[in-house]
């Protein structure tokens, strides 16, 4: 306990924000991060990093001796603190004594903390700024269009850029951690549910691994363990997402999340781990980025016809990190309404400063990174929202979110265990 308590005050150190935002966690790409984890996982499998692995102050060498296969476990919006919080409450039995038996400590995920560039920053080792997918929803100018890059499609229900015969894997501008992988010999395997298995994000994403899909908790665990049967070196990769689902659309301090979190905990522990079909395996826990449970109070739409007459595009990126492209000549106007809205609640911020902050991650750039950013951004600040939908979307309420730069979003898991 006292060695995880350090490592938590080492990683808020070297993450701290500033002295304004004391809650606000910056992300890390230099060894404290989620995006240094896949090298980390590289090394450990015998392979050579061509990026910075998690850092050694937190990464303990003597788990990592004699492993010839890596169990990583990625839980879709499961945040360091909600699951410390978790333990210290004996929700999660299983979890915390996986923790004691090994290591637990955070790490950031990355700018925006969100799916889409957070999972993509696991699958390739590369920030958000590398890679491209840089948020939820982004002007593509590859396309002319506002574009939801979760379904890699024209903003609104339209059908994906692959059923025009564009190809996903190529729209990715960089190597995946499993494409690495099997240069150097090491079998991966993605384990995610079925209904993924076609979409343009896990071809990208998935790149270089064979793709096992689950409609069941049975199957989760048994194509798992099948992987992890093979012989030689492998790394087999778990997705869970209905935490995150839950954490939106319930909240991530409901009932029905709560309920979940203890589901998964006795699912991890009590069948996956406890009839692993190799002992020479590291297993790695973490997630993509937290959650925030949203103020309904604090909820700001974008709405505002004088906003959107001086934007050359609807609102983009996320209701917490909000993507904003002034027509010219009218960014001080947007900045002056903008402010007026937000009042507290945000920080507009431009585009360019968070790049030279390094926010989005370390140069080279991807060329489109900066047009898909947009010359405003507008980061939440508490449990503030600011939601645009688009007409004719399916509006739903949103009890939980992330996005943004909060601890509560920004810390996420990375437990290390041995059998």
């Amino acid at each position: 306990m006292e060695s995880r308590e350090k490592a938590v005050q080492l990683v808020r150190e070297r993450t701290r924000f500033s002295a304004e935002r004391p809650s606000w966690v910056r992300p890390s790409y230099e060894g404290f991060g989620i995006v240094n984890l896949p090298w980390s996982i590289l090394t450990t499998l015998g392979a050579l990093p061509a990026g910075t692995p998690v850092s050694d102050d937190l990464w303990p060498s003597h788990l990592t001796q004699g492993v010839e296969a890596v169990l990583l476990i990625i839980i879709d919006g499961l945040g360091y603190e909600r699951l410390a919080w978790a333990m210290a409450d004996g929700e999660v039995p299983g979890l915390a004594r996986l923790a004691e038996e090994g290591v637990l400590f955070p790490l950031t995920s990355v700018l925006p903390s969100t799916t889409v560039a957070a999972l993509t920053a696991l699958a390739t080792g590369e920030p958000p700024a590398r890679h491209g997918l840089i948020g939820f929803t982004a002007f593509l100018r590859e396309f002319g269009m506002l574009s939801n890059l979760l379904f890699w499609s024209p903003l609104g229900r339209f059908p994906s850029y692959a059923n025009a015969g564009l190809e996903p894997r190529q729209f990715l501008p960089v190597p995946t951690i499993a494409e690495r992988a099997a240069s150097v010999g090491i079998r991966s395997t993605v384990v995610s549910p079925e209904a993924f298995r076609d979409t343009p994000l896990t071809k990208m994403q998935t790149a270089g691994a064979e793709f096992r899909g689950y409609r069941t908790v049975g199957e989760f665990v048994a194509h798992a363990h099948a992987a992890l049967a093979q012989p030689g070196r492998q790394l087999v990769t778990l997705y869970w997402d209905s935490l995150d689902t839950l954490g939106h659309f319930a909240g991530p301090e409901s009932t029905a999340w709560h309920i979940e979190l203890r589901q998964l905990d006795r699912l991890i522990v009590e069948e996956l781990i406890a009839r692993l079909p190799r002992r020479d395996v590291l297993v790695v826990l973490t997630a993509d980025h937290g959650m925030v449970a949203l103020d309904p109070a604090r909820q700001r739409p974008l709405s505002d016809p004088t906003l959107l007459a001086h934007l050359a595009l609807p609102p983009a990126g996320e209701r917490r990190a909000v993507y904003l492209h002034p027509l010219p000549g009218r960014a001080a106007d947007v900045l002056e309404r903008v402010r007026q809205l937000a009042a507290n609640d945000g920080v507009i911020l431009a585009g360019s400063e968070l790049f030279e902050e390094g926010l989005f991650g370390p140069p080279p750039y991807h060329p489109e990174a900066q047009y898909r950013v947009g010359e405003l951004v507008l980061l939440a600040v508490g449990a503030a929202s600011f939601p645009w939908d688009p007409p004719g979307a399916q509006l739903r309420p949103f009890f939980g979110a992330h996005a943004s730069l909060e601890s509560t979003e920004q810390l996420v898991p990375c437990l290390l265990w041995r059998p």
